[in-house]
């Protein structure tokens, strides 16, 4: 249900409103205001209605807006309607709204300047109908706000305060009712089987009784026996009640009304994560388990951390006392935090509702040592591995020192030659005493003399070397701030994007030393907004740095300057990126610890599979090279030996030729056939004379 909303009211606060931020009032810094709800506690019983009021201590300040949200469980309160009559508030921008679907009632108004200083305003007054059994709690929204009447619209709400109340069925009108498998009313029990037991008065005709599903209910007028007892099976999950009355003397009498809880489910499945990751160099891991039972409610958790390393079997371990046995199952609450030794562990979690019921989750934890990790009194510890001994160390850090003086030196060096060149001035530059020269003999050679042209320049010189002189020294010594107006402070140290791993820090200097800097962070996505201070020192510089770390997200940075009861405006907005830790891949996140040393593992696995493919083809090539020359040999040596038969046949045949010739029987053709077996011997003799190392050059 909403009221109507008035449109000319919204434009008339909005005016409103900007008159008071030109024409602020002034206000002393005293204390923060709260909004509290009264009567804080009380019983009241199912059917019934009461009325609460929200209050405002405005904490010795004047206030001039107020927005209060409120919220209530609508499976045990309705509202009735909230009251505007009687309110602090004299201008309402909306109407008091409420919803009973989702329990939740909004106020928001103005109080015309100077605004109202109060301990006990009322905001408004509700009125709630009692719907069923249990605790119900009326809390106090943190997105509620009282803003102080000072031109800012400075948000002064620090405490809220929220009321509980117990919420029971109506007295025992009838039979007097118990339960021996649910003996107590509150409690919730895993039993779906219900036995109800009640006394049966010596003159009771009779008695009617039913069980659903409301918590006050008048049972019908026919009688079910004169019987105590009743019994019900297989229940489904939930609240039950159960209601009686007798017949006596032909009259029914009151009803009793007695309430069961039945809760047969376990609460819903869920993950246990592990913070940074579940494989970690990180001691002390974060251990967090969240889920919901959508019966009763989540009553509490137990965890147990098993070591599943062995480590506990074996001698001469670091291992904690802690972590020496199998622990029994503890509470705790989430998240969880506590050191660990180097190894793994399973880790179990049980997430308990109010009936008893339980859902077990698991996870496996590994502690490793890591990449870097400083070991007093030895060295710098890689890995967990080896470590580089203290000497070593500061042997690099020295060379490293060493290095960065030098070029400390050579800065500085190069410094004070400029500092010496500008307090001698521009005249006494060597360009510009060649240039004069070269001007002077110039004029000489001409014949033009100089005289005042010359006495000009040089007096315009001095003049610009005096000039540059001031203005040096004169930044250097400040100047004086006084009768100046109040300006923003400057931004010189700011990142322009960080991880969510990465403290956020901002720095500048302001023109009003020992002073207050307001830096304000607001993030983008939900609008909320927080205010740090700093402190200038003597010289105007500041600093600041985010006690914790930021969520990832966009945020918007801007500055005040405030001297004494005086502000600057605000600065020019300043907008950051806040990434996620080095890579995210859906809800994984990958450090740049992990991340540099994926890297370094994979360029290890590459260099020595590379290492191991030539060894490994060197080996086999120079085993195959050594198999082939035996062979070549071995062909060779063969191919020899006939090649040496072969010699014989054809010196066996040119012996032939040669003695017919000596006959003088020889012919032409003859004669050709002695030339091709000189020729053939010739080739044979060479082919013979070849050595096996040819073949293996070629190799």
């Amino acid at each position: 249900m909403k009221f109507p909303n008035l449109g000319w009211l919204k434009v008339f606060f909005l005016s409103f409103f900007a008159f008071i931020t030109i024409f602020p009032k002034p206000t002393l810094a005293l204390g923060q205001a709260s909004i509290y709800i009264g009567p804080p506690s009380g019983t009241f019983t199912v059917g019934n209605t009461f009325t609460v009021s929200v209050y405002l201590n405005t904490g010795g300040q004047f206030v001039n807006a107020i927005e209060a949200n409120l919220s209530f469980p609508p499976d045990k309160l309705q509202v009735v309607s909230p009251t505007a009559g009687k309110s602090i508030i004299q201008l309402w921008v909306d109407q008091p709204t409420y919803s009973n679907l989702e329990g939740t009632i909004k106020f928001q108004g103005a109080i015309p300047t100077p605004g109202i200083n109060t301990q006990a305003g009322v905001i408004s007054t509700v009125t709630f109908r009692v719907r069923s059994t249990g605790t119900a709690t009326i809390k106090v929204l943190d997105t509620s706000r009282v803003l102080l009447n000072d031109g800012k619209g400075t948000d002064i709400l620090g405490q809220t305060s929220h009321g509980v109340y117990a919420l029971i069925l109506p007295p025992p009108a009838g039979p007097t009712i118990s339960s021996p498998t649910h003996p107590d009313q509150e409690k919730w029990y895993a039993v779906k089987n219900a036995v109800f037991r009640w006394e049966v008065a010596p003159d009771a005709q009779g008695s009617s009784y039913v069980l659903n599903d409301f918590p006050v209910d008048d049972p019908d007028d026919i009688s079910e026996g004169s019987r105590g007892t009743a019994r019900y099976e297989n229940l489904s999950d939930g609240i039950h009640y159960f209601h009686i009355k007798s017949l006596r003397a032909g009259v029914w009498g009151g009803v009793t009304h007695y309430g069961v809880k039945v809760d047969a489910t376990p609460p819903a499945a869920f993950n246990i994560e592990i913070s940074p990751r579940d494989y970690t160099s990180n001691r002390r891991p974060i251990i967090a388990f969240e889920t919901t039972d959508t019966v009763s409610s989540i009553d509490h958790y137990e965890l147990k951390l098993i070591p599943i390393d062995g480590r506990e079997f074996q001698p001469n371990t670091n291992l904690n006392k802690a972590d020496a046995a199998t622990p029994f199952f503890i509470e705790a609450v989430s998240p969880y935090s506590r050191e660990f030794s180097i190894g793994r562990y399973d880790v179990i979690v049980r997430a308990f509702d109010e009936a008893g019921n339980f859902y077990q989750a698991s996870h496996k934890l590994t502690i490793a040592n890591p990449i870097f990790e400083v070991v007093r009194g030895r060295g710098l510890r890689l890995g967990g591995a080896f470590t580089i001994p203290w000497i070593y160390v500061w042997v690099i850090l020295a060379i490293l020192l060493a290095l960065l003086g030098y070029l400390g030196r050579s800065a500085w060096t190069l410094h004070r030659h400029i500092e010496k060149r500008l307090a001698a001035g521009s005249s006494r530059h060597p360009t510009i005493i060649e240039r004069l020269k070269k001007l002077r003999e110039k004029q000489k050679e001409y014949g033009s003399g100089g005289g005042p042209k010359n006495l000009i320049i040089l007096a315009l010189v001095l003049i610009t070397s005096f000039g540059i002189l001031f203005s040096h020294a004169q930044a250097q010594n400040g100047g004086s701030l006084k009768n100046l107006p109040i300006e923003p402070p400057v931004v010189t140290l700011f990142p322009k994007s960080i991880s969510n791993d990465e403290i956020f820090y901002i720095g500048g200097r302001a023109q009003a030393p020992e002073s207050k800097v307001i830096i304000y962070l607001q993030e983008v996505q939900n609008g909320s907004t927080l205010s740090h201070e700093a402190a200038t020192d003597k010289t105007g510089a500041w600093f600041y740095s985010l006690p914790q770390f930021l969520n990832a997200g966009k945020y918007l940075v801007w500055t005040q300057l405030k001297v004494g009861e005086e502000a600057s405006p605000p600065s020019s907005r300043l907008e950051i990126e806040v990434a996620p830790t080095a890579i995210q891949v859906g809800q994984n996140r990958i450090s740049f610890q992990n991340l540099y040393l994926t890297l370094l593992v994979i360029f290890v696995i590459a260099f020595l599979g590379l290492l191991v493919f030539t060894f490994y083809h060197s080996y086999h090539s120079w085993r195959k090279r050594e198999k082939l020359i035996k062979e070549l040999k071995e062909a060779e040596e063969s191919i020899r030996r006939g090649f040496l038969i072969l010699r014989r046949d054809i010196q066996a045949e040119l012996a032939l030729v040669r003695k017919a010739k000596l006959r003088k029987e020889i012919l032409a053709e003859e004669k050709l056939r002695e030339e091709k077996l000189l020729k053939d011997l010739e080739f044979v003799n060479n082919y013979i004379s070849k050595e096996i190392w040819d073949v293996e050059k070629e190799l």
